[in-house]
């Protein structure tokens, strides 16, 4: 379910104290990589999915690194998913059996038609805008098989202290962002059978755990506005966006490096493959967030 932003940043008291948490965050916490063994059985490997969940929840993200090589990756990924608590995967056009995605450079194939899957640059976006919105993205991970050549990195910017620039510099634009048809991504018919019906979903909204969160792409082609209010609104969520740099992390994940993240906004760069270097990731998309049971902090799993 999807509740209106307005309802949360329109309790003033709730939203000082808890705009203060996340700019105390932001200014007190430094991402850091865990360390995690592929078996997840060590003592250390449960004080670092403490840590990795923590990091996740605090600034948006966080990314691991396999303490040894592994050769059946994608077990071992789908088994940190698990331990993880990320157990439903939103239904993507273009996965594995197993719900994950590869995403390479398949431009010369059918895959190709659609962006991640290609070389090109993808602009800022959270996962899954366009899904239902009983299919809403709260979580999408990445493990790195392989990296490319050159370029590739991904830059990462919480939303909640997108939400906080907003509501600082234009509060009026809330309510047009946070109406339940704000955006309206159209539907698409595939020759493939992958078809899409049209999307209305809000930009600004609050999940029924409260905690406030986006849909947005910067991507602005091919997406229809409510009206011409709504669309300036989202212009100018786009500057703050693109302006907020120092609220922007890089990360380049190489190989054995996976990420964890709240579905945060984020973009790609443009990158490049060679013979012996051809860009790999496993992607996983699921509707919950990253968690840790007591079951889980036992190591069952």
């Amino acid at each position: 379910m999807l509740l209106p932003a307005s309802a949360f940043l329109s309790q003033p008291a709730g939203f000082v104290r808890w705009r203060e948490l996340r700019l105390a965050i932001q200014r007190e916490m430094q991402p850091t990589v865990v360390q995690l063994s592929p078996s997840l059985t060590t003592d250390d490997d449960v004080q670092n999915l403490k840590r990795l969940c923590s990091q996740v929840a605090a600034i948006g993200f966080c990314v691991y690194e396999w303490t040894e090589a592994t050769e059946e990756t994608n077990r071992e990924v789908l088994a940190l998913h698990r331990r993880l608590s990320l157990g439903t995967s939103d239904r993507g056009v273009v996965q594995q059996s197993d719900g994950l995605s590869l995403l390479a450079d398949l431009s010369d194939t059918d895959q190709g038609r659609f962006v991640p899957y290609t070389a090109r640059a993808m602009g800022w976006h959270t996962d899954g805008y366009y899904n239902p919105t009983d299919q809403n993205v709260r979580c999408f991970t990445l493990h790195c098989l392989q990296p490319a050549a050159t370029g590739g990195a991904l830059s990462l910017m919480d939303d909640q202290l997108l939400i906080i620039k907003l509501i600082e510099k234009a509060p009026e634009l809330v309510d047009l962002l946070s109406h339940p048809e704000a955006m309206m991504i159209p539907g698409n018919t595939d020759e493939l059978g992958h078809d899409r019906p049209d999307c209305y979903t809000p930009v600004l909204f609050t999940h029924a755990d409260g905690i406030p969160a986006t849909r947005f792409t910067t991507r602005l082609r091919n997406i229809k506005w409510r009206n011409d209010e709504t669309k300036t609104a989202a212009e100018t969520m786009k500057q703050l966006i693109e302006s907020g740099t120092d609220q922007h992390h890089t990360v380049r994940l190489q190989a054995n490096q996976g990420m964890v993240t709240r579905n945060i906004l984020h973009r790609r760069e443009a990158f490049t493959d060679d013979h012996l270097h051809r860009r790999q990731m496993l992607r996983g998309r699921y509707l919950q967030l990253p968690q840790l049971t007591d079951n889980q902090l036992a190591g069952a799993y």
